[in-house]
């Protein structure tokens, strides 16, 4: 009888500490979004990193951006599809239809792209803060979905 209990609560155990861990990863909430790569994801040999900086845009207050930086590991070029969903306290961004939120990058073997300053590689820039729009709420956090390799 001890066994069986035993065996019964371990198992809750492993299945609820996998779903913490499966739920949290590709998730970063906004109080640990730093100036710092922070990792988002890794799977099949892409890690797909994120962090935020304040940006001249030529307004007389600076902007926040999030960028992403997608590292490739592999020895073949790597199509990446993925999307953001950016949650605010009262909206968010790339939820529900992501056709116009949704995006596919190329990325050579054994390189990485990243998303800067410059917007050269405009997939990975995420607009978090315009401090004339009021009306947008408090980020809460960015979320990688729709994550894809081919």
């Amino acid at each position: 009888m001890k066994q069986k209990i035993f065996k019964t609560v371990s198992t809750f155990v492993v299945v609820m500490l996998t779903s913490f861990s499966s739920l949290s990863q590709g998730e970063v909430v906004a109080d640990k979004l730093t100036n710092d790569w922070t990792l988002l994801q890794s799977q099949e040999g892409i890690n797909i990193y994120i962090r935020k900086e304040k940006c001249n845009v030529g307004a007389p207050e600076l902007f926040t951006y999030a960028f992403i930086r997608i590292i490739n590991n592999n020895t073949v070029e790597k199509t990446v599809e993925f999307n953001f969903q950016i949650q605010y306290d009262n909206r968010c961004v790339g939820c529900g239809n992501t056709r116009e939120t949704k995006q596919m990058l190329a990325v050579p073997a054994s390189t990485s792209v990243e998303g800067e300053t410059t917007f050269e590689i405009a997939e990975l820039s995420l607009l978090i803060n315009n401090p004339y729009q009021k009306d947008t709420g408090s980020l809460e956090s960015i979320r990688l979905d729709e994550f894809k390799i081919n």
